[in-house]
């Protein structure tokens, strides 16, 4: 075999092992063992209540810390005890407990059989998210996490919130935030290898920055492989990730019209740059769908999207420094294609040709 051969085969086998291995696997600086029993007269099905656990635990988005901290079910000798019990188990357990909520008593993380199966009147996300809710929120207490108040109304409560009580004028969340992942790293004494939309968000400040406070935790887009998460600052903002794009934020009026043309399931499809303001006072940012599409917004223009053949024509006419300057339109059918105006002048598409043509008008 020659050299060159040998070399090409070890870059096979690296990135068979780049792509074999899953997320994670090896990035965890430390395991954290529970058991799963019941106590008392439950009637919750404990194979559920264990893979409910196993779900949240091992979540990039709770308490594995993006899998630097891993959790582990084993049948003894565990750190913690995972523990689905009847109310009158759990009232009995500490005089600081009550038989109507779970409660941590040392080792012990009780959850409340009647909360596991029903939930509470305080949530308002369905009975699937309350019990990773509830499980989230108990084994914080075991990680050391004390209870905390709404910390800004209308914001994501933070997990370790009593949100089975009262909101308190904040938004259910089922997932702890990025200040409770940081002190669980720094108790744990590991690292929080970090979603790539909390990275960004790190980046743009967090709540002192741009986006401003998130309104709710990260959740899949539904196509099997982006995420997004949405914040209250700049009019309205979010998130969005995928493979492809990585994370990039859109605000205010470019996002406000991003949502009116579907979101990622529109023509422009996901975001590849961030929002971009120019020296003119003028905003843009790209999208991948479509063969490319961006929005271009102004105070005197508004916010409007150009894609497909009729994008590429404009950004060889040198975008908005161009000859025709800021769209005034989006993409609107006309007869034989579609049409995109701007400050001086359009972009027509005939869709039998593919060709499109560039009138000047001022």
């Amino acid at each position: 075999m020659t050299r060159a051969a040998r070399l090409f085969l070890a870059v096979l086998v690296a990135l068979a092992a780049v792509v074999l291995v899953p997320s994670g696997a090896s990035a965890a600086e430390r395991t954290v063992t529970y058991t799963v029993s019941s106590r008392g007269g439950v009637a919750g099905d404990l194979g559920h209540f264990a893979a409910v656990a196993r779900e949240a635990l091992t979540d990039p988005r709770g308490w594995s810390l993006g899998g630097s901290l891993a959790f582990q079910q084993v049948g003894s000798g565990s750190d913690f005890d995972l523990i689905l019990a009847s109310p009158s188990v759990i009232a009995a357990a500490s005089p600081g407990c009550s038989a109507q909520w779970s409660c941590r008593v040392g080792r012990s993380v009780y959850i409340n059989d009647e909360r596991w199966r029903f939930g509470t009147g305080a949530w308002p996300h369905g009975l699937g998210h309350y019990q990773r809710y509830v499980i989230l929120h108990e084994v914080g207490h075991w990680l050391g996490v004390p209870h905390t108040d709404c910390p800004t109304p209308g914001r994501t409560a933070w997990v370790m919130q009593q949100q089975s009580i009262s909101l308190q004028g904040c938004r259910a969340n089922v997932w702890p935030v990025i200040a409770e992942r940081e002190r669980v790293a720094r108790t744990q004494g590991v690292g929080v290898i970090w979603t790539g939309i909390e990275h960004r968000y790190r980046q743009l400040g967090q709540e002192a920055g741009l986006l401003g406070v998130p309104v709710t935790w990260i959740r899949p887009v539904g196509d099997g492989s982006g995420w997004f998460q949405t914040f209250a600052g700049s009019h309205g903002a979010s998130i969005f990730w995928s493979p492809r794009t990585g994370a990039q934020e859109t605000h205010g009026a470019i996002r406000a019209l991003y949502g009116q043309l579907g979101w990622v399931w529109g023509p422009l499809g996901y975001p590849t740059s961030p929002m971009v303001q120019v020296v003119d006072g003028g905003w843009y940012q790209h999208y991948a769908g479509s063969g490319g599409g961006s929005i271009f917004w102004t105070y005197g223009t508004g916010a409007h999207e150009v894609y497909g053949p009729i994008r590429d024509r404009y950004r060889l006419l040198g975008w908005h420094r161009g000859e025709l300057g800021y769209p005034v339109s989006g993409v609107y059918a006309v007869d034989g294609g579609s049409r995109t105006d701007f400050q001086r002048g359009y972009i027509r598409l005939d869709a039998s040709t593919g060709q499109t043509e560039v009138v000047r008008t001022g």
